[in-house]
């Protein structure tokens, strides 16, 4: 059985203005607007958004050492050479710093950022429509997206709307059929 001990918290060994990485999203999104910040946190986005860069702070980490709520933990007496190659500070310590320093937040956000079909008809189709969120809604039900975070209120009629995840909508977008080349102009010359 293995003895596993503390390396240091987030607070000390990453970031000493944020107590977690948890705490780190929520300062990311204060920038946002009301709304957004609202459906964020109403739909379960955020806690996908935290989930996610939780997982991509464990994939640069050392094989044995994760993060368990604030606390880097692993091995207290770590296999000779084990790891070597991932970045030291000055001490000879592991500098978690500068491991999870290239991990950027944007990406993950804009991924699981909860979309309405208006949002996607106007934004992500470009549509000119007047209903735009009635073509979205038809271009979601051809592509077999479903709403990935459910129905929930609108925030000025009340009537229930989706939620889509971003990144579910602009995958399926990027991969309907008519998307690319045109085959059928080679074999009309």
């Amino acid at each position: 059985m293995t003895t596993t001990t503390v390396y240091g918290t987030w607070c000390s060994r990453v970031s000493s203005y944020s107590t977690s990485p948890d705490a780190d999203v929520l300062d990311y999104i204060r920038g946002g607007d009301t709304d957004w910040r609202t459906r964020l946190d109403q739909s379960g986005a955020l806690a996908q958004i935290q989930g996610a860069y939780r997982a991509a702070i464990d994939a640069v980490l050392p094989p044995d050492i994760s993060l368990c709520g604030d606390e880097f933990v692993g091995p207290a007496v770590p296999e000779q050479g084990e790891f070597d190659g991932y970045p030291v500070d000055d001490d000879g310590r592991l500098d978690f710093a500068a491991m999870v320093e290239e991990i950027d937040l944007e990406p993950i956000v804009e991924r699981y950022e909860p979309l309405t079909l208006e949002e996607i008809g106007r934004v992500e189709m470009g549509s000119q429509a007047e209903d735009p969120a009635k073509a979205a809604s038809k271009m979601m039900s051809r592509l077999k997206v479903k709403p990935a975070y459910g129905y929930h209120p609108h925030p000025d009629s009340g009537r229930p709307q989706a939620l889509y995840r971003a990144g579910d909508v602009r995958d399926a977008l990027a991969q309907r059929p008519g998307r690319g080349t045109r085959t059928d102009l080679k074999a009309a010359e």
